[in-house]
């Protein structure tokens, strides 16, 4: 029982290693999934694979396309723009970017306070647990980069405060 108690710790680093598909839509507007089959059909060819094991902490260009006609915060179809997205798609993605902080702060509380009994735990249990939470904060460090790069981009595109809720 023990035996399998620890090789199930020792799996647990490998199912957070998951992979993160990216994908951009029609509106410009770059979308995340943990799955392949929550990414659109239409844009499954075109979505990346997003590594967060380790490597170089990537930069993504949160610049928005050039609006097709006039400038930022026009009138266009009824709907003000601003660098060239509207309200709903600026509020989905600052959503999406602070849910994604959230779930690894929740993450990393859950693997720490696992650490708070030691005294029953193997070593190689103990270290499992370690390693996961060094994974998780590089996670949330990367994801709080992302949010900031958003809000920056939201700065220069003049987008309201209410938008960033």
């Amino acid at each position: 029982m023990k035996k399998l108690l620890v090789m199930l710790l020792l799996l647990y680093p490998l199912s957070a290693a998951a992979e993160t598909y990216q994908w951009t839509d029609e509106n410009g507007i770059i979308n995340f999934a943990e799955d392949l089959g929550k990414v659109p059909k239409k844009y499954r060819k075109k979505a990346k694979v997003v590594g967060e094991d380790g490597g170089a902490p990537q930069v993504i260009d949160l610049t928005p396309p050039a609006p097709e006609k006039g400038k930022e915060g026009e009138e266009k179809k009824g709907k003000t723009l601003y660098g060239g997205k509207d309200e709903n798609a600026w509020r989905r993605e600052f959503r999406n970017a602070k849910f994604e902080v959230q779930q690894s702060e929740s993450d990393l509380e859950v693997l720490k306070g696992r650490l708070e009994d030691i005294s029953k735990m193997s070593r190689s249990e103990y270290l499992s647990i370690q390693n996961s939470i060094k994974h998780t904060e590089k996670r949330l460090e990367s994801r709080k980069m992302k949010l900031d790069q958003l809000k920056q981009s939201a700065d220069r595109a003049d987008v309201p405060a209410e938008f960033r809720e």
